[in-house]
């Protein structure tokens, strides 16, 4: 890396700085400029280390290895500063720690091949067997040629602190004459040793030996004659022998073969299974926002029991009773149209029982259905047994009782409950008897939709309500014959649902 020269004036003194604290907050994108720019005019140690850590950062590392190398062997000239001989201590620390990371690639023949040229990136290497430094990351165009052989070509890409070594193997051009093996040097011939004669041995006197004794012999019991084999027959050994009739053998039978090894059963289709399991709704604040401002994030928990039948061999008829509990903390809602003195703190403490009927398409992921996607819709109703839904007049929650001037609209998550008419004193636009809400006030709870009050608009309350499931997206898992578990989501009327249970073959 070429510095400009240091000097004691001042010119990108301006650039350093903000090069600096962009480098301290982490800023790398904006630094680096900032202090190449700085370095263009005026080296300085205390600014050239913040952009290698910056290099480094962003996964130069020879760009920072060079850096960092080039500081830690400067010496304190005049006009550095404090910082500047901070920078050259910690550099040479650093580039110890940076070297370690960066990864290097060695290029080894198999054989030695004639006219060999490793190119990598483009780049002719002159000794491939010395490791070559490179940045993480990034990939690396390694192509290899020699003569008489086909050009290599191969892609890599090292990480960090990696040591690799590639192993090149050329394959020789069709028709090419291989290059010819030097001729290996002729040993010289070897002295035969000179065969030595082996002293003449004194004839000896022969000595008479003792015939030995004879030992009477056992009778040896002779062999019954051999069959003849199949189609020859025998001949008469003589004259008045006579040739004996041919002796079928009975045909030796084959061996047993071993029977072709059969494929494993499928699993059996099981048509009827119980299930329960948890499923819950998440209504999300946009939601509430299609009617109105204000609401929150909402989930609401439950669970079902199931029973489901197989219709054919892809299809399964699903119903099912459900349970869930709808409860709602303190919010603020405000319909839409309406003026901001009309907000009102809502809150549920509902519970519903739902019937439905789902139609699942199963999709095998698997020779045996071990996993299965699912897909499908449902249709039910619910009916919500118990609990209330509240509904009470709101006004800011910052104002000053008493002061009028100070009932102005602010953040409706602030607002609190009207304790009655104009209570407390000075809300009367907010907490009053004129609205449709007149009589919203603690302990208010709405009726249901099905009914109307007098001089009244009609209720919200859903005592019995419609629900449609589409669509619904699952996984099933059957890991033994007569169990397997269920995992699906989907959207539904009363927000997306996310169910998770367990089903047992009867």
């Amino acid at each position: 890396m070429l510095f400009a020269h240091a000097a004691l004036a001042a010119p990108g003194d301006k650039e350093a700085n903000q090069g600096i604290n962009a480098a301290r907050g982490g800023f790398c994108k904006r630094a680096i400029p900032l202090l190449e720019s700085a370095e263009g005019q005026r080296h300085r140690p205390s600014s050239a280390v913040p952009l290698a850590d910056c290099y480094a950062k962003q996964g130069e590392l020879l760009k920072a290895s060079e850096i960092y190398h080039t500081v830690a062997s400067e010496k304190k000239e005049p006009g550095y500063t404090g910082r500047d001989v901070v920078a050259i201590t910690s550099a040479k620390k650093k580039a110890a720690q940076l070297d370690a990371r960066i990864p290097t690639l060695v290029v080894t023949p198999a054989e030695p091949y004639a006219g060999l040229v490793v190119e990598i990136n483009g780049e002719a290497i002159g000794d491939p067997s010395t490791p070559q430094r490179f940045d993480p990351g990034k990939p690396l165009s390694v192509v290899a040629r020699a003569e008489g052989y086909e050009e290599l070509s191969q892609k890599i890409t090292l990480k960090e602190k990696q040591r690799r070594e590639l192993k090149l193997r050329l394959k020789p051009k069709p028709g090419a004459a291989k290059p010819a093996e030097k001729p290996a040097a002729a040993k010289p011939p070897e002295k035969k040793p000179v065969a030595k004669k082996p002293p003449e041995k004194k004839p000896q006197k022969p000595v008479a030996k003792k015939p030995a004794e004879k030992k009477p012999t056992r009778p040896v019991a002779k062999k019954p004659p051999e069959k003849p084999a199949e189609d020859e027959p025998r001949v008469a050994a003589g004259p008045d022998e006579k040739a004996k009739p041919q002796v079928e053998m009975p045909e030796p039978t084959p061996p047993d073969e071993m029977p072709a090894p059969t494929p494993p059963a499928r699993r059996k289709q099981r048509n009827v299974w119980l299930g329960a399991g948890f499923r819950g709704f998440f209504v999300p604040q946009v939601m509430f926002e299609l009617f109105g401002e204000g609401g929150r994030h909402a989930f609401f928990p439950g669970g079902d029991v199931s029973l489901s039948t197989r219709l054919g061999r892809r299809f399964d008829l699903v119903f099912s009773v459900a349970y869930a509990r709808f409860r709602l903390q303190e919010t603020p809602f405000l319909p839409n149209g309406h003026p901001d003195t009309d907000y009102e703190i809502i809150e549920s403490d509902l519970q519903a029982l739902q019937a439905d009927a789902r139609l699942v398409w199963n999709i095998p992921l698997d020779r045996d259905e071990r996993f299965a996607f699912r897909v499908g819709a449902g249709l039910g109703v619910g009916w919500m047994f118990m609990g209330e839904l509240y509904r009470t007049q709101a006004y800011p929650g910052d104002a000053v009782p008493g002061d009028q001037s100070t009932f102005v609209p602010g953040d409706p998550y602030r607002y609190k409950k009207c304790r009655g008419p104009n209570n407390p004193e000075g809300s009367f636009r907010y907490c009053n008897q004129l609205d449709y809400d007149a009589d919203h006030y603690p302990g208010y709870a709405e009726p249901s939709w099905f009914t109307r009050p007098k001089g009244k608009p009609q209720g919200l309350k859903p005592v019995v309500y419609p629900w449609l499931l589409f669509p619904e997206l699952g996984l099933s898992f059957r890991p033994w014959d007569r169990v397997a578990f269920d995992l699906r989501v989907g959207a539904s009327v009363t927000g997306p649902l996310g169910a998770l249970g367990i089903r047992f073959a009867l």
